[in-house]
C-alpha cells in the first residue's frame, strides 16, 4: 500500500571516476526504490522516496559525503525533480521483466514543453514503446521511459514528439544497466531479493 505522505522524487546524479561505495550506497539504500545506470549528461537516475522533505536533505547530505580515494568527492552534480503526476506507468513489471530484454534499446527522454501539454500525453498514451510517463518539477516538463526493440523504433519515437507544438525540447539518456527496480536488486550470486522491508513501494518508474 502505498504512504500518500511520501516525497516522491526523481534525482539524477553525476559522478566523477569510479565509485564502488557510491553505486553500493545507492543500491542498498532504503530511499533507493528504482536505480538507473545511465550514458549522458547523468550517470544515475534514481527514482526515490522520502518521509519528509527532511529527509531527503538528509539523503542528499549522505550521498554528496561520499568520496573517492584521496578525499575527493565523487558526486559532480546532483539534480531532484518532485514527481507531479504519473501520466503513464507500468503496472506489473519488474526487475526480471528488464532483465528479459537485454538485446532492447532503453532510454530516458527529458522533455520540457511550454503551455498546454496534451498533444504530448495523448501521443504518448498510444505508443506502444513508451512504457513510463512523469510530469516533473525542475528544468524539464516530463520524463518518459522507452524500451524499443531497435533504433528505428526509438528514432521514430523521436521525431513524432519533436513535431508536437508544445515541445520546446527533449534531452535523451541511454540506460546502460537497471540496478535496482522497485526495491528489488539481484546480488553478486545473481539471486533477486529484498534488501530491505520498504512499505512506501512509490512505484511511478
Amino acid at each position: 500500500m502505498t504512504d500518500k505522505k511520501a516525497l516522491n522524487a526523481l534525482i539524477s546524479i553525476k559522478n566523477w571516476g569510479q565509485s564502488s561505495e557510491l553505486e553500493k550506497l545507492l543500491k542498498y539504500n532504503s530511499n533507493t526504490i528504482s536505480l538507473f545506470h545511465v550514458m549522458g549528461k547523468s550517470s544515475y537516475i534514481i527514482d526515490a522516496a522520502f518521509i519528509s522533505k527532511s529527509d531527503l536533505e538528509d539523503w542528499i547530505r549522505l550521498i554528496k559525503g561520499v568520496s573517492l580515494p584521496g578525499g575527493v568527492p565523487a558526486i559532480l552534480d546532483l539534480q531532484t525533480r518532485k514527481i507531479i503526476e504519473v501520466n503513464k506507468g507500468k503496472q506489473k513489471f519488474s526487475l526480471t521483466d528488464y532483465m528479459k530484454t537485454p538485446d532492447m534499446l532503453h532510454f530516458f527522454m527529458f522533455i520540457d514543453t511550454s503551455g498546454e501539454s496534451n498533444d504530448l500525453i495523448e501521443s504518448i498514451q498510444k505508443m506502444d514503446s513508451v512504457f513510463a510517463a512523469l510530469h516533473i518539477q525542475g528544468e524539464h516538463s516530463y520524463v518518459i521511459e522507452i524500451i524499443a526493440e531497435n533504433y528505428n523504433d526509438f528514432k521514430n519515437i523521436l521525431t513524432e514528439i519533436k513535431k508536437l507544438e508544445s515541445v520546446n525540447r527533449v534531452e535523451t539518456q541511454e540506460v546502460i544497466s537497471v540496478l535496482k527496480y522497485r526495491g528489488e536488486i539481484s546480488d553478486d550470486k545473481g539471486n533477486l531479493l529484498f534488501p530491505e522491508e520498504d512499505t512506501r513501494e512509490m512505484y511511478t518508474l
